[in-house]
């Protein structure tokens, strides 16, 4: 699979691969909050944002690397600061018509005001599904609302590695029990963490994250110290169902 684009930077999309960091695709346009944009390469162009709005940007990605995950909205944030943006995103097709029977989830919360993006830039993967859900192309997104969140710039990510009751290590195929966080950096940040389970499609067609069950909620991870997060209700019962499948893993991201 190819994927287009710049690099955006300190962001994980590593998808069926256990662990691992790499940069997401860069985005394209920077429209400010309240307005719309499509996150097609082509299709948009700089738009003025507004003073209390980050100059957020976006481009969806239907294909990821080999072993890399397959819809992705690349949110570049030009600012200096990281922000908690709101999104409401919308499938189109190749013409770029809007397909108003395609619903579009996110994994991470983006249009949740959940994901807390970085400057430079994060991702979120998208699900989607309805009728014509198998037309989508592009996505537009528009910013509803970007909240100051606090998170240094220069944060690196979290490490998420799943472990039994004991805090022995496991393997994301596995019916792990807990998931250990390990922090970095020098001051302590707010994640959470969510265990994607994808589909197994045809030769040249995009993987879509058919589950995205939270682990936990939001949870502060001391500076340069751990935290184990227990698997619980409905993320217990995902595991254990999925446990020893193909196409699963657990991610981490910065949240507020």
């Amino acid at each position: 699979m190819t994927i287009a684009g710049l690099v955006l930077s300190t962001v994980a999309l590593a998808g069926c691969s256990s662990g691992g960091t790499s940069p997401a695709p860069a985005a394209a346009a920077s429209p400010p909050a309240g307005s719309t944009s499509s996150a097609a390469p082509s299709a948009a162009a700089p738009v003025a944002a507004s003073p209390t709005a980050a100059p957020l940007s976006f481009r969806y990605h239907a294909l990821g690397k080999q072993e890399f995950i397959d819809q992705t909205l690349s949110i570049g944030n030009r600012g200096r600061t990281s922000v908690a943006p709101t999104l409401a995103i919308t499938a189109v097709d190749g013409s770029g018509k809007d397909l108003p029977d395609v619903r579009v989830t996110t994994a991470y919360g983006s249009d949740r005001g959940s994901l807390v993006v970085q400057p430079g830039g994060g991702f979120d993967v998208l699900a989607f599904s309805g009728a014509g859900a198998d037309q989508v192309a592009d996505v537009r997104v528009t910013v509803k609302e970007s909240a100051p969140a606090d998170l240094p710039a220069d944060a690196s990510l979290v490490e998420a590695e799943p472990a039994d009751a004991a805090g022995r290590p496991m393997s994301k195929f596995d019916a792990f029990e807990q998931v250990v966080l390990n922090n970095p950096n020098t001051t302590a940040v707010s994640v959470r963490v969510v265990y994607l389970v994808y589909d197994e499609p045809q030769p040249g067609k995009s993987q879509q994250a058919v589950e995205a069950v939270p682990i936990g909620g939001l949870t502060t991870v001391p500076a340069g110290g751990t935290a184990a997060v227990p698997v619980s209700g409905e993320a217990k019962a995902a595991v254990q169902k999925y446990a020893h499948g193909p196409a699963v893993s657990v991610k981490v991201y910065f949240s507020r």
